[in-house]
């Protein structure tokens, strides 16, 4: 008897698993599908799928699915400096100790800048600012730049408005941080449109969605599905993270 509920049961087992091994293409087919209607692709990839399942599957996961998997974009020393910002840090602090020099201490306040030091980056660009360097324009900008992102707003509008007064806004950085300064939302809404800067797309997004204009935010995300969908060259890039951030923020 007990040998019998033994072979029963083993029975029951494969016949579960090969129902689930026969019911898995189905399922991965099906899964394929909503990815697709979901990420707005075109709707050859459904006919493939259901006229051609295994070859249109497997031609959409090297096609569609794959470029969307993460990137290293860079290795090395470019990693390194990811993890630990602060060795990167050391040793420009080391470089600017033995060639205090307005190029090294230029390099060493923009690290300081991408860890969130501001305070510091701002006094070492005031320390640049000075003789041959007082008016270079890139330095300046730079200082501008830090201050907005310390959070010192007003500091850094009547700065920018100095700026301008002084000369045209040469990059477009220079022009979007203007925009942003004076919250004129509208012409970087127009911006991302023209040039589909996906990283103004998502500044965009996120005013807009916190102002209560989910319709505008929305557009903003739908226009860069389109995109991603139509150059997929877009993949490889910072958009990606910018297009999942926006997608992230408006669920």
């Amino acid at each position: 008897m007990p040998g019998t509920l033994l072979r029963i049961s083993g029975l029951v087992g494969i016949l579960l698993f090969m129902t689930i091994f026969a019911l898995l293409p189905y399922v991965l087919q099906l899964l394929l599908i909503i990815h697709i209607i979901k990420n707005r692709k075109p709707f050859l990839w459904l006919w493939l799928l259901v006229f051609l399942p295994y070859i249109g599957g497997l031609a959409y996961i090297i096609v569609e699915l794959l470029p969307e998997l993460p990137h290293n974009i860079s290795v090395g020393d470019s990693l390194a400096q990811a993890l630990h910002p602060e060795g990167s840090i050391s040793q420009l602090e080391e470089q600017v100790k033995h060639q205090d020099t307005v190029t090294n201490r230029t390099l060493l306040a923009d690290a300081y800048c991408s860890s969130g030091r501001y305070d510091e980056a701002l006094a070492l660009y005031d320390s640049c600012l000075s003789g041959p360097y007082s008016d270079d324009r890139e330095l300046q900008f730079k200082k501008i730049n830090a201050t907005a992102a310390a959070g010192r707003k007003e500091e850094a509008k009547a700065a920018m408005a100095r700026f301008k007064e002084q000369g045209e806004l040469a990059s477009a950085e220079q022009v979007l941080l203007d925009l942003k300064l004076n919250d004129d939302y509208d012409k970087m809404k127009d911006i991302f449109f023209r040039t589909s800067n996906f990283e103004v797309g998502y500044l965009c997004a996120l005013h807009f969605h916190e102002e209560g204009k989910d319709e505008e935010a929305q557009a903003i995300l739908a226009e860069m599905s389109d995109c991603m969908n139509r150059y997929r060259y877009l993949r490889k890039t910072d958009s990606r993270q910018w297009y999942a951030k926006t997608r992230h923020l408006l669920g």
